[in-house]
């Protein structure tokens, strides 16, 4: 696809969705769902040589993934924080069964068999390695990052998988893992608790942690935190702009879109002096 093609088929597919989503009762009482862009644009990785002005069926499959991704990331917003009422969770609860109701009306319709058991492997991985990271199991950082990795990217991998694209996967999964690297960085900075920190902070400080309670540290130890996500931002980064090269020919536009996401979204000093000694 032309730059313009790229655009104007994620248009169509983030109305539709924006239209699917749309619940006044739900938006009056919680956040209205995010949709993730480079979402869709790694999903219409498998169709970038198809007509898909006449491929109603490829909005259909690449639209109840998203609304798959939706309902996931809405039941992870639930919080027993004294900040939200009850009613606001219960919706948030709510919300993210009938965002899921949506994915299998949607799917049914598109009549995939094949497809439905992709996703629904991807579910069930992304599960497991929610229950593995919330029970805090993993004691080393590279067993809680493959996990962070198939939360993050289990459904683009398995729908890649099924339309035989899976050459874009480690791109994409290392780019999901740098957004959310990105993410934990400022929640971390805003001292918000996320069971991604307190693993860190458990695989890193548990032998020399004073309190049982993983969010009353040291000075110390919230400087080394704080070096640990720049170190592992830094790797990301360095992985998919070595990535993006084996693949810059194949679709100009997805490397233009991650080059500008990855040198946009994280811009700290050690990464700029990272590379500029590199």
């Amino acid at each position: 696809m032309k730059f313009i093609d790229w655009n104007h088929q994620a248009n169509i597919i983030q109305d539709y969705l924006d239209e699917q989503l749309h619940h006044s009762f739900l938006q009056e009482y919680i956040k209205e769902p995010t949709v993730d862009r480079d979402r869709i644009y790694f999903l219409l990785l498998p169709f970038s040589e198809s007509d898909m002005s006449s491929r109603q069926e490829i909005v259909q499959w690449i639209s109840t993934a998203m609304l798959l991704q939706v309902a996931l990331d809405t039941h992870e917003k639930v919080t027993v924080s004294d900040e939200e009422s009850l009613l606001e969770r219960q919706l948030t609860v709510l919300a993210g069964v009938y965002f899921s109701s949506l994915y299998y009306k949607i799917l049914a319709k598109a009549d995939n068999i094949g497809l439905i058991r992709k996703l629904a492997r991807a579910i069930t991985d992304i599960n497991e390695s929610k229950i593995s990271i919330y029970k805090k199991e993993e004691n080393d950082m590279e067993s809680l990052l493959e996990n962070i990795r198939i939360m993050e990217s289990s459904i683009i991998s398995h729908f890649l998988s099924f339309f035989h694209q899976e050459s874009w996967s480690p791109l994409v999964e290392e780019v999901l893992l740098f957004k959310k690297l990105v993410g934990e960085k400022q929640s971390f900075g805003s001292r918000d608790t996320t069971p991604f920190i307190e693993s860190v902070v458990k695989i890193h400080f548990s032998k020399t942690m004073k309190s049982e309670h993983p969010f009353i540290l040291s000075q110390e130890q919230v400087t080394m935190t704080n070096s640990i996500l720049d170190e592992l931002l830094i790797q990301s980064k360095n992985e998919i702009l070595y990535q993006l090269e084996q693949v810059k020919s194949e679709s100009p536009f997805i490397y233009s879109q991650i080059l500008k996401l990855v040198e946009q979204s994280y811009t700290m000093p050690q990464m700029k002096l990272y590379a500029e000694e590199g």
